[in-house]
């Protein structure tokens, strides 16, 4: 009934996935080329697969898998399996799992799987327990609409930090006078992705200029720094959406330690809100932990909850977890 295949990584086949994506999750738009910049950013040491199921000449569903790069554990695989809605309830999806799964494992050695769902997901978390998944992590997704959104209405932070020597400045700005600029990009970045509730692995200088070359919607006019004298108090990037170029997404917000409780944050994202304003967007989405800093700098600006993104963890020991996760 069905025919499942490796993808060859063309622009066609992430263009299927996408479109299986918006077919399964409407609300969340994301295009072929997206999922390619992704796969992008794995960089070549990372082992990473995508296979499509077909009905014919119809692609019903995709299985992706790589290697997790956050933490440095070789062994741990996140993975994700999307079916149209079509094809649900038909076992499409738990043929293409259990058939790129076992791919997988015969090709590495498997440690722990991790899966990310939506909140509103219920299939998907249900296949996932079934399978012994357990919830690991969850993010809360929030969105501002900036049709018509006027920041004067809110508390503007700039001006008493104007008064104090802060400029807030595009990374355009700011490299075109300073050709070493990525040394200060990388030591800030570094310094509050430490602090995150879930924080990454640090990146050495050199891991993370390659990181950064391979991150095509890495935009630098949507880049913001908070400089003072020369020095880089705190940062905020956004990238645009494929899928839809009214859309954007907040990809890193972050203020050096010994710089934060100024209102550096939310002067940042007033910035930012007026540059999207500014670029013809319609609305800003973002991540973050629910009851942190940065949640309720959101929330004073007015983002709206979405529902939450879950990140879902299997640990393998050996063949009893094997045969449970491949029902």
């Amino acid at each position: 009934m069905f025919e499942i295949r490796e993808s060859d990584g063309t622009p066609a086949s992430y263009a299927a996935m996408a479109d299986i994506l918006l077919a399964a999750a409407p609300n969340h738009p994301v295009s072929g080329q997206d999922l390619a910049n992704e796969n992008l950013g794995l960089g070549a040491s990372h082992p990473h697969y995508g296979w499509l199921n077909w009905s014919g000449d119809t692609p019903t569903g995709f299985f992706t898998a790589a290697e997790a790069t956050w933490d440095r554990s070789p062994g741990r695989f996140r993975v994700y399996a999307a079916v149209a809605p079509c094809w649900q309830g038909r076992g499409a999806g738990r043929e293409l799992w259990n058939h790129c799964l076992s791919v997988l494992l015969a090709r590495h050695e498997v440690t722990e799987l991790t899966c990310d769902t939506k909140a509103d997901q219920e299939r998907g978390i249900r296949f996932l327990q079934d399978r012994g998944f357990i919830l690991g992590k969850t993010i809360q997704q929030s969105e501002l609409d900036v049709t018509g959104y006027d920041p004067t209405e809110k508390p503007d932070r700039r001006h008493s930090l104007f008064a104090q020597g802060i400029q807030f400045l595009s990374l355009d700005e700011v490299s075109a006078e300073n050709p070493d600029w990525f040394g200060k990009y990388h030591e800030l970045c570094m310094e509050f992705l430490a602090d995150l509730v879930y924080p990454p692995a640090p990146l050495t200088l050199a891991e993370h200029w390659a990181e950064h070359q391979r991150n095509s919607a890495f935009d630098p006019l949507m880049t913001f720094i908070a400089v003072r004298n020369g020095e880089w108090l705190a940062l905020t990037a956004l990238w645009q959406s494929a899928a839809d170029p009214t859309l954007w997404w907040t990809s890193l917000t972050g203020v050096g330690r010994a710089h934060r409780r100024l209102g550096l944050a939310s002067a940042l994202k007033t910035t930012a809100l007026e540059a999207v304003q500014h670029r013809g967007g319609a609305r800003i989405r973002t991540d973050t932990v629910a009851g942190t800093p940065m949640f309720k700098i959101n929330q004073a600006l007015g983002f709206r909850l979405l529902p939450d993104a879950q990140t879902w963890r299997r640990p393998l020991c050996g063949a009893a977890d094997v045969r449970e996760v491949l029902r």
